[in-house]
């Protein structure tokens, strides 16, 4: 568990450099530190807050067909300077497609690492006693 948070937070970390080295977004940070710290707070802000959010605003999420899940994801990126003084976010436009190309990014990797994780079972011999019908 502890491995795939940390994992999780390196993913999303990347991310957030991905998406600050984009410079038209308007998404900045001061330094690498401060990178790290806007995807911890993140995860907590995923952890807490969205789900609080999607309860609050289900029939939005439900209307749209699950499109409000981005304006979502936009609000939780433009709150992240409140919480981290060296991360900027200029305005709700840029927050929106930040997020939007967050989510492409660490979907992507989330899921390229699920793909190449080996999962071991174990497999108990069949005994012969059985009788199948």
């Amino acid at each position: 568990m502890l491995m795939r948070l940390l994992s999780h937070w390196l993913i999303l970390t990347f991310g957030l450099f991905l998406i600050t080295s984009i410079k038209f977004l308007g998404i900045s940070a001061d330094s690498t530190k401060d990178l790290f710290l806007a995807a911890l707070v993140l995860i907590v802000a995923n952890t807490i807050i969205k789900p609080l959010l999607i309860l609050f605003t289900l029939p939005l999420v439900l209307l749209t067909l699950g499109l409000f899940l981005l304006i979502i994801n936009a609000i939780i990126l433009d709150w992240i300077p409140y919480f981290v003084s060296g991360f900027h976010v200029h305005g709700f436009i840029s927050a929106f497609f930040g997020s939007l190309l967050l989510s492409l990014i660490t979907g992507f990797f989330t899921g390229y690492e699920r793909r190449h994780s080996v999962r071991r079972t174990n497999v108990a011999p069949r005994s012969d006693k059985v009788i199948d019908i």
